[in-house]
């Protein structure tokens, strides 16, 4: 006697939000990228990934005959929880 498993999936009618889905997948793709642009950049301005000691940069940029300069600067902290306690006190 043969038997056969059930491994159908009840038809479930449910409505589906493509643009929330599209949303929430940009989401997860946004905060991976996050975490991988904040772990180059730990590690950069750690001094592993990088032979240069350099924690800045510098954009030079012109836009209806304006120049502008955007300057990045990059430094390690530590900060303590009571830091953080101190500033959400005041």
């Amino acid at each position: 006697m043969q038997t056969k498993k059930n491994s159908q999936v009840p038809d479930i009618d449910e409505d589906r939000d493509l643009e929330l889905e599209n949303i929430i997948g940009n989401l997860m793709i946004a905060q991976y990228q996050v975490d991988k642009l904040r772990s180059r950049l730990s590690e950069r301005v750690g001094g592993y990934g990088s032979a240069s000691n350099k924690k800045g940069s510098a954009h030079i940029f012109k836009h209806n005959d304006k120049w502008y300069k955007v300057t990045v600067r990059v430094d390690e902290m530590v900060i303590s929880q009571r830091d953080i306690a101190a500033d959400e006190i005041k």
